[in-house]
């Protein structure tokens, strides 16, 4: 937000003064709520008394610069840095005082602030966090640390989780919510959508927060003051402010002097109970500790050895059909002789972006009414186009 006065103050016809004020929020999480307000008022001796306003629920550090002072001197050090304390209405800061009575005169100034006060925070680099979803359930990670195309800045050691509108959030460890937006009905890759995100903020016992970013409109379940637990249904997730599609955006983050919040590197644990660092293009499931044992199965993990002697019997339909399963991105493909007899039957497929596991073309001896097993397609998660199309030709066997 920027805005520029010009004006004379009254019985002072020999001072022209100017204003440029150029504010900055750097350190919301997702620059959706404007809860903390700087301001001025000129007295009656042509000085500056500044202000300010906090509506939050926690105390702010306060990071404010002056880019430019012609003929006026602050009664304090700058660049000046102090801790807001919450709720304040009007607090004096401190005063810009006139050098000369007559002349140019002005000021331009900047300012951020970051929830919290830097100076007590210590995160806890030992805290193993759980995978922000519902225990059992498995999404992958499309952009991880320092990803191309928003995880940079302030957001470098940020996750992207692929989910759909509407899936259950969880809080990845336990803390006080302090923030919550989710008035937000739109979203979309461009820069426009910034400040437009859906978030939920919780701040951890050692002063860090846990963000959550991209929510569904009206997404959120818990409120400011709220205290949550490690694995508690928070909100749900969306496609709000700048994001190229459905997902839950996941950081951790810790107020800095300069006033703005950085992200940090975590550590989760994984369904085995291992402490693990997440990686891009990976899949993942969430396990909450005391809950009940699920099945897990990665496509990555799938071998030609788990589906050689598939023999599936169907029905007669005259037919040859393929049918696929698919495990995160890799897929099983089987063929179905729906005739009364046996069929040899050779195999291709035009594919982009994937790998088989067998040699293909692939000749085959498909019984009669029996589905069969052809091979296993991965895909390779740096391609820009994935895409395969099976061809069969067939003949009954001799």
């Amino acid at each position: 937000m920027s805005n520029r006065l010009q004006f004379q103050p009254p019985g002072r016809p020999a001072a022209v003064v100017f204003v440029l004020v150029l504010v900055l929020l750097a350190a919301a999480p997702a620059a959706g709520l404007d809860l903390v307000k700087v301001y001025s008022e000129e007295n009656a001796d042509g000085a500056f008394e500044f202000y300010i306003d906090s509506d939050h629920t926690i105390p702010v550090w306060l990071n404010l610069e002056f880019e430019n002072l012609v003929n006026l001197r602050a009664d304090v050090e700058l660049p000046y840095r102090a801790l807001i304390e919450p709720g304040v209405e009007g607090k004096h800061l401190f005063t810009l005082e006139p050098t000369e009575r007559s002349g140019r005169r002005g000021y331009s100034i900047s300012y951020s602030y970051a929830r919290g006060d830097p100076r007590e925070v210590e995160h806890d680099d030992d805290h193993v966090y759980l995978l922000p979803f519902e225990h059992g359930r498995k999404y992958r990670v499309t952009q991880g640390y320092h990803g191309e195309f928003t995880h940079y800045g302030e957001n470098k050691y940020a996750l992207d989780f692929d989910m759909e509108i509407g899936t259950p959030v969880r809080a990845a460890r336990g803390g006080r919510v302090v923030e919550v937006k989710q008035d937000s009905t739109v979203g979309g890759p461009s820069p426009r959508y910034e400040g437009r995100a859906n978030y939920i903020l919780v701040q951890h016992d050692d002063g860090s927060y846990g963000n959550y970013v991209h929510l569904d409109h009206n997404g959120a379940v818990v409120e400011p003051g709220d205290r949550v637990e490690a694995g508690q249904h928070i909100g749900y997730s969306g496609n709000t402010g700048r994001s190229s599609g459905p997902h839950l955006h996941f950081d951790v983050r810790v107020p800095q002097k300069d006033g703005t919040m950085q992200s940090i590197p975590t550590r989760f644990r994984d369904h085995t109970g291992e402490t693990i660092t997440i990686e891009e293009n990976r899949f993942y499931y969430a396990a909450h500790p005391g809950r009940e044992e699920f099945e897990v199965v990665f496509g990555d993990d799938l071998t030609d050895d788990d589906f050689t002697d598939h023999a599936a019997e169907v029905s007669r339909t005259n037919s040859i059909e393929i049918r696929t399963e698919q495990v995160d991105h890799t897929y099983v493909l089987f063929i179905a002789n729906g005739y009364d007899r046996d069929m040899d039957v050779e195999v291709s497929i035009n594919k982009q972006g994937f790998e088989a596991t067998r040699a293909l073309p692939l000749d085959l001896r498909v019984p009669a009414q029996t589905e069969s097993y052809i091979t296993i397609l991965r895909a390779d998660p740096e391609a820009r186009r994935m895409q395969f199309t099976p061809r069969i030709r067939y003949r009954p066997s001799e």
